[in-house]
């Protein structure tokens, strides 16, 4: 992309985050420490902030840093879009504990005796969606303890299932080795995961600055 371009995409985001936010350009100003000249020099295109501005408005008005970089409509503020998140996950896992009880009810009509499994495989099926959202919307971390929660719960519900099904069955209890020995594979996993990620933005990082 070409500097005038850019010059030109960043003035026009930085003025439509701050007339978003209510603000003029002395009270941005205020809040940068820089005067309102600066920022009336950014808003025309005639001058660009630094890196470290460009960090302080993201945090200002709650929006992903590439954001004063990206042709389109405005970024939604994170904290907006974090909520909307929790709501559909939320919502999702609702779901999940519906069709469980559905099936629930069909099994006590059918007196199927052990119908209460269908909660215990929800919980599973639960997991799975929160993985797929983690890996969505968040971070490493995010990831790391959704997949460890699905490796329990897949443990667990195995193990419940043995033991009301064909409680004779002797050493059940040796699922919670492997499912301990899986869990160091996600820690493992998801250490390198973080780490590539990190090397990765730093790189990124010093190709802007240079």
């Amino acid at each position: 992309m070409e500097e005038n371009r850019i010059r030109t995409i960043l003035a026009e985001k930085i003025t439509a985050y701050r007339k978003r936010a209510g603000m003029t350009q002395a009270e941005l100003a205020e809040k940068l420490n820089y005067s309102d000249k600066s920022v009336s020099k950014w808003e025309r295109g005639d001058g660009m902030p630094d890196l470290l501005v460009l960090c302080q408005l993201a945090d200002l008005y709650d929006v992903p840093l590439d954001a004063f970089l990206r042709e389109g409509p405005l970024a939604r503020p994170q904290k907006e879009l974090r909520g909307r998140h929790a709501i559909i996950t939320l919502l999702s896992l609702g779901l999940v504990v519906f069709v469980s009880a559905i099936a629930f009810f069909v099994c006590y009509l059918a007196k199927v005796r052990v119908g209460w499994l269908s909660f215990v495989y929800g919980v599973p099926v639960g997991m799975i969606l929160l993985v797929v959202f983690s890996h969505i919307w968040g971070n490493t971390l995010h990831q790391a303890i959704a997949v460890s929660l699905l490796d329990w719960a897949l443990v667990a519900s195995i193990y419940v299932s043995f033991r009301a099904i064909a409680p004779s069955i002797q050493g059940i209890a040796m699922l919670f080795m492997v499912g301990a020995v899986f869990q160091v594979l996600i820690i493992l996993w998801y250490v390198l995961m973080f780490f590539r990620r990190r090397n990765r933005a730093k790189r990124g990082d010093r190709h802007v600055l240079s």
